[in-house]
């Protein structure tokens, strides 16, 4: 775990873009085949492969409630893909019921995919740069809870989500005072909260 500031003073030393990635990001890498979002595992994989480059092209950041929230959410997400993958041949068998052509045989290893995907995110989270608890980040997202400011609400929800907000904004203040120059990005599938 790295306090903001290392944090920042790591990423100039070898400047690249910053992506912030909420725990939901994560999770919709393994959720992928039940949304039809190939695309998240794709941006996930780049993410993962710039992240591990040396020096890296990209750097992944979670703020310090993310690992946890993550456990709590990833046997929930591993079952909706096998959910999806389940699905796929009841969709073929479906078709020949109903007088359509039946689909082609389902990939090799079809079945593996729920894994396969847990462990893409589970690399994608252990390769993120994780941010200790800050102070005026934790601060700032009381104050959220308090007034039921998004992503918060009233009645106390949303705090996970209002402590890594503010720890972004930590970040990207943190990067802009000495100058950094990366494109900076927050990214999130919660836009109920966060857009």
């Amino acid at each position: 775990m790295l306090d903001v500031a290392a944090a920042a003073a790591h990423m100039k030393r070898a400047v690249a873009p910053v992506v912030f990635l909420d725990t939901c990001v994560l999770l919709d890498v393994v959720r992928a085949p039940l949304r039809n979002a190939a695309g998240n595992v794709e941006a996930a994989t780049e993410i993962l492969t710039g992240a591990n480059r040396t020096p890296p092209t990209v750097y992944p950041v979670i703020a310090c409630p993310t690992p946890t929230e993550w456990i709590a959410h990833i046997d929930e997400a591993v079952q909706d893909c096998e959910n999806a993958v389940n699905s796929v041949g009841a969709v073929s068998a479906s078709c020949t019921f109903v007088g359509l052509p039946a689909l082609g045989p389902s990939p090799a290893g079809l079945a593996t995919l729920p894994d396969r995907l847990r462990t893409l995110s589970r690399n994608l989270l252990d390769a993120s740069i994780l941010l200790d608890k800050d102070c005026e980040a934790l601060s700032r997202a009381i104050d959220r809870i308090i007034i039921g400011l998004k992503p918060a609400r009233k009645g106390g929800q949303g705090a996970k989500d209002a402590a890594i907000l503010e720890h972004a904004v930590s970040l990207v203040d943190a990067l802009l005072v000495g100058g950094f120059a990366g494109h900076r990005v927050f990214v999130s599938s919660n836009t109920g909260d966060f857009a």
